[in-house]
């Protein structure tokens, strides 16, 4: 599957599970992701998360 949307699915399940109760803890253990990674997604919407993926893939390299 592709890298972004393997990306894309991730923060909808980061939102999902939040809206379930999970901690942010409980979420990053579950989804093998840092703690720091699910409160950074959990601060964007869905624009800005897609804003921030755009970014990424227009990162030149040295």
């Amino acid at each position: 599957m592709n890298q972004y949307l393997n990306k894309l699915i991730m923060y909808h399940e980061i939102h999902k599970m939040n809206r379930e109760g999970f901690s942010k803890s409980k979420i990053s253990q579950y989804l093998v992701v840092n703690r720091r990674t699910v409160n950074r997604i959990l601060s964007m919407d869905e624009m800005q998360f897609e804003a921030f993926l755009e970014s990424l893939s227009q990162r030149t390299k040295e």
